[in-house]
């Protein structure tokens, strides 16, 4: 035995490579106008939404959209004792990747890009919430994406876990916030996009939406695309958050009637 060297192991395994990039991908859009995962252009992909996981915080959400998955936590209101007097509340929003929702692992850390949709999530929240009626007050809402199916995709579940929990923590809101993402590719919209379909996208579009109020809360494009299929794609996305909506409304209920014993 070589004791100035690092032995390895006696048994080992052969490491699992990914698909080499030197294979044909497949298509987006077939003949039929079916995506790889038979989806119609303007479908979205099963929602499942359920409220209360987390029993230790005021109000908590699970969802899952495809094989996009996140769980949201709501704590508070809680009053700030250092800070000034504040005739309105704040809102706080964490974003976070767990280290293993991506293909390449993520650091414990915080980087650019979750403090970037972290600040996103409350721009998209706070015109929902009635903060004037929290004075010297604030909300902690923290999300935490379990696995990553495509980045549009993942802030969309974190706008609607967040409202749902919002909600599930009795916090009075103008309106729920609904969220859908599309991708843009040449002269075509996919709207909920996953991540293979991200990979060959021109452009994407996340839009936040109040469908009560017919209010738009936030809009993030990114990419390059002509005006009239970003008009088109702002349309679909309404279009979906309309339909996700209901999802939601379920949801709230179902948990309404579970506290109530019915």
């Amino acid at each position: 035995m070589d004791r100035k060297r690092v032995n390895g192991p006696e048994l080992s395994v052969p490491p699992i490579f990914k698909k080499s990039m030197d294979v044909e991908p497949t298509v987006l859009v077939n003949q039929n106008k079916k995506r790889a995962d038979q989806r119609g252009l303007d479908d979205i992909r099963p929602i499942y939404l359920k409220t209360g996981l987390v029993t230790q915080a005021n109000g908590s959400a699970y969802i899952e959209i495809g094989n996009t998955k996140a769980v949201c936590a709501v704590y508070g209101p809680r009053q700030l004792k250092k800070a000034g007097f504040s005739r309105n509340g704040t809102l706080n929003c964490e974003f976070k990747f767990s280290t293993f929702s991506c293909t390449k692992r993520r650091n414990n850390m915080r980087d650019p890009q979750e403090k970037e949709f972290s600040q996103i999530l409350v721009q998209a929240l706070a015109p929902a919430v009635r903060l004037e009626l929290l004075p010297k007050s604030a909300i902690d809402v923290y999300v935490n994406i379990l696995e990553n199916d495509g980045t549009s995709s993942c802030l969309s579940a974190a706008i609607i876990a967040s409202s749902v929990a919002l909600a599930d923590a009795g916090i009075e809101m103008w309106d729920q916030v609904t969220a859908c993402s599309a991708v843009l590719s040449e002269d075509q919209v996919l709207m909920d996009g996953t991540e293979d379909e991200e990979k060959r996208q021109t452009g994407a579009i996340i839009l936040s939406y109040m469908p009560s109020l017919n209010e738009v809360t936030h809009i993030l494009q990114s990419g390059k695309s002509e005006t009239a299929l970003t008009t088109q794609a702002v349309e679909q996305c309404i279009d979906g958050c309309s339909k996700i909506s209901s999802v939601m409304a379920t949801a709230l209920l179902q948990s309404l009637d579970k506290s109530s014993g019915l």
